[in-house]
């Protein structure tokens, strides 16, 4: 296997010499060194690498040189290369060059001239092993891939078999499942067949003229061609190594009821032990399979041993509906009372609908002295796990309000979103991306002033008949940096409103605007929403939640309820 190359590239030979030697000293057993005079020879030498097949892993310019700088050089092997590490080698490169092969390049580092050379190799050889290792895990990535890859197939064609009861129909399934997964140039089964005979089967893997060679040497002569399989087979289980050739065995209860072998006897190709260890797996349900297919008679037997299965099954599914159920009146109970928001605002309403039994949305009511704090917050998800997220966020939000008495609502927003970040672990790289969108409000009930902040969540109020938007800021709580880096967030924006007699404000999750139905299982969509509530905003608010569940279950119909529905209404 060819090196990877670390390419110097500056217009003092002087230096070129000194640095090939002294990269040669520290890293020659396991990169080789290329030089250029200039930038324009950098790129051909490049492009000559390409053509090879080599890889590139580290490139070290000097800035200042004629006709291409360093910089642009920098960037247009980035352009063609983006995994190599770049490194500006250069006495009197300005601030912006640097700057410019920082943003262009993406510059693993700069090192000023005269250079100290422990300082610069262990530079460079930090960049060198940072590509191996990168390669390294791009490998492992590959692997792994590959190894999911085999294991949903066989996911798949172990589901295939296990409903296969014909003898016939079970052979040609595993036969093709084994070509479909491994790709070799020949595959056989040698059983013994529902006559009690020794039957061989093959398949040729990809060619046409492949299959067509083996079915004639089987025609010609199948004892001949029979021994010759089973003398492989028998090679291979006596221990003689080819990593070409696979041979397992079908076995069921220590009984062997045959053998599958695999091989590509003229591209040479070697399997790997993760193939073998699949290969052993769809053997095993082969096994199973053929076993069954001879023995169905004896399946009707089972009956009993199978209707009990299904009612314990139906036991543990009644069990985890029951918990389920449970866990609803705990979420219920940890929720305020609809009723109480009607203590501050008589005219108001809130409108809540689960998706599946508890829910990812809720509803926030507290009071601090004057303040009264109102929030719809959508958590990731629905169900159990949306239900959790739910619990979590209704009980940080009572926490932040009696630890720290915060009447601000981006500020509170702010808390909530690093304790919700801290608690899941989250960061920049983190798996865990679950968060929530939330609408607050803080309403002083003396001087009835309203202030506003949303995560991904919008206000609504009507004033004098007409409809006001007031988009939250676009960013979630939590969320592991699925938006923005870490520490780079916008600030959550703050909204305040002076209240009026007779204004109607609305806070919601999206379930209402995302559920599919009408004539064309299309989204309800904003725009149906605002305009069912300009549409009835001006009745009283019970009556306006009884409308806005008409028209919920009207656009629902008979299609399944897409996400937890949440609408809260106050008329002032």
């Amino acid at each position: 296997m060819k090196k990877p190359v670390i390419l110097c590239v500056d217009d003092e030979k002087i230096i070129l010499d000194s640095l090939e030697e002294q990269i040669n000293a520290r890293l020659g057993e396991e990169f080789d060194v290329e030089v250029a005079e200039s930038g324009e020879e950098g790129l051909e030498i490049i492009e000559e690498l390409e053509e090879e097949g080599r890889e590139l892993a580290v490139v070290i310019s000097d800035q200042l040189m004629p006709g291409m700088k360093g910089a642009d050089f920098l960037i247009k092997v980035h352009e063609r290369n983006k995994d190599a590490l770049k490194i500006l080698l250069t006495g009197q490169a300005s601030l912006d060059a640097v700057q410019k092969a920082i943003n262009g390049a993406r510059l693993y580092r700069y090192v000023n001239k005269p250079w100290e050379e422990n300082d610069l190799m262990l530079t460079i050889q930090e960049a060198a092993y940072s590509f191996i290792q990168k390669r390294r895990l791009e490998q492992y990535t590959k692997e792994i891939q590959e190894y999911n890859r085999l294991l949903a197939a066989l996911n798949s064609a172990i589901q295939d078999l296990s409903s296969e009861i014909a003898y016939d129909k079970t052979v040609r399934k595993i036969m093709n499942h084994v070509i479909q997964i491994f790709k070799p140039e020949y595959a056989y089964l040698i059983v013994q067949g529902s006559n009690g005979q020794l039957q061989v089967r093959g398949v040729g893997a990809k060619e046409k003229t492949a299959q067509e060679t083996l079915m004639q040497r089987m025609q010609n002569d199948l004892n001949a061609f029979t021994k010759e399989i089973i003398q492989k087979i028998m090679n291979l289980l006596h221990g003689a190594q080819v990593n070409y050739q696979m041979v397992v065995p079908l076995s069921k209860q220590n009984k062997i009821l045959g053998y599958l072998f695999i091989e590509n006897p003229e591209q040479k190709t070697a399997f790997n032990p993760k193939q073998k260890e699949s290969l052993q797996m769809l053997a095993a349900q082969a096994a199973i399979s053929l076993d069954n297919a001879l023995l169905y008679e004896q399946l009707r037997n089972e009956k009993e041993r199978i209707e009990q299965l299904l009612k314990e099954l139906a036991q543990k599914n009644q069990d985890l509906q029951e918990s389920i159920y449970y866990a609803r009146r705990i979420q219920r109970a940890i929720l305020p009372d609809p009723r109480t928001l009607q203590v501050y605002y008589e005219d108001s309403f809130i409108f809540y609908r689960e998706k599946d039994i508890v829910s990812g949305d809720f509803y926030w009511i507290a009071e601090a002295g004057t303040k009264l704090y109102l929030a719809a917050v959508d958590c990731t998800g629905h169900g159990v796990p949306g239900a959790f997220m739910a619990v979590m966020g209704s009980n940080f939000l009572s926490q932040i309000l009696q630890r720290l008495q915060v009447d601000d609502p981006g500020m509170l927003l702010d808390i909530l979103d690093k304790w919700v970040k801290d608690t899941l672990r989250q960061s920049s790289d983190s798996e865990v991306a679950d968060g929530m969108d939330v609408a607050l409000c803080i309403v002083d009930m003396e001087t009835h002033e309203l202030a506003f902040a949303g995560a991904f969540r919008p206000f609504w109020y009507f004033r004098n008949g007409e409809l006001h938007e007031i988009r939250g800021t676009r960013r979630p709580i939590g969320g592991a940096g699925k938006y923005y880096k870490e520490g780079e967030e916008p600030p959550f924006e703050v909204f305040r409103l002076q209240l009026q007699k007779g204004d109607t404000f609305y806070l919601f999750s999206d379930g209402f605007i995302d559920q599919f139905g009408g004539p064309e299982g299309k989204k309800f969509s904003k725009r149906r929403f605002k305009e069912l509530l300009i549409a009835i905003h001006k009745e009283p608010m019970e009556r306006q939640r009884a409308l806005i569940e008409e028209a919920f279950e009207k656009w629902k119909g008979d299609n399944e309820q897409t996400d937890d529905v949440m609408v809260i209404g106050v008329r002032v």
